[in-house]
């Protein structure tokens, strides 16, 4: 039996989001890894900007990421916002997190679920996974169209299959509250939201360089190559404000 992996102290509370430090990549993917081979289940919830101002002004968020059962830094504000309440992490990327997972799950065969993205991208992504994991059987494959229009069956579906990781790629709050409805069936999963890692991963959409990454402005590239997310941007600048001014 795989021995859990803990974080690298205890959480800390960001706007009112508790979140788990870690040093590495690998050791958020290694317990999450863990939990996945001791059959107790989870859900992961990647946090950034702007989970943390949306949990503000949302009763029914906040709930749904208080129940998660990880909270990792996705966002590089949240990873300085740590640092200031007297804790260092690395900042996990969702992007990188799910497929680390899967890298270190080789060798011993993974049942997983993927939901979300159009139907061309969800087969792209199939057939990478299938090629770049083939210890990873994929169990349920939805789009995010017509796939996700009969929630009850997908969820029965899930129930039936009961895969052992379940990759949830709808956008934020949406892929969190299905989690919620799908863990009621299929508790001993371990559940992720991936936002547009499909896409991603597939090739549709490029990445921020390397270095942008590493800067932690990853987010100025997906503005710059969709302007349309402007309105979102904002909350991020709610979100710094309340960090100089030491609110978070």
């Amino acid at each position: 039996m795989s021995r859990a992996i803990s974080p690298l102290t205890t959480e800390r509370v960001v706007g009112g989001v508790p979140v788990s430090p870690f040093e590495s990549l690998a050791a958020c993917a290694g317990r999450i890894l863990a939990d996945v081979r001791n059959g107790v289940g989870g859900f992961a919830i990647a946090i950034n900007a702007e989970k943390v101002i949306t949990c503000g002004r949302d009763r029914n968020v906040h709930a749904t990421i208080q129940r998660a059962t990880l909270r990792y830094p996705d966002g590089a504000g949240v990873v300085v916002a740590m640092r200031l309440k007297g804790v260092r992490s690395v900042r996990v990327a969702g992007a990188d997190l799910w497929l680390e997972v899967l890298r270190q799950a080789r060798g011993q065969p993974v049942s997983i679920a993927i939901i979300g993205a159009r139907a061309d991208v969800l087969d792209a992504t199939r057939r990478r996974l299938e090629s770049d994991f083939p210890d990873a059987i994929v169990a349920v494959a939805r789009n995010g169209y017509e796939g996700t229009r009969d929630i009850e069956a997908l969820t029965e579906e899930l129930a039936v299959a009961k895969p052992d990781l379940v990759f949830v790629a709808l956008g934020s709050p949406r892929q969190e509250l299905l989690i919620e409805k799908f863990r009621v069936v299929h508790p001993t999963g371990f559940y992720m939201g991936l936002g547009g890692s499909f896409d991603i991963y597939s090739g549709v959409k490029k990445r921020a360089p390397l270095w942008m990454q590493r800067r932690g402005l990853e987010w100025l590239f997906r503005f710059l190559a969709e302007p349309s997310r402007a309105a979102r941007e904002t909350k991020r600048l709610r979100f710094l404000a309340r960090l100089v001014l030491g609110r978070l």
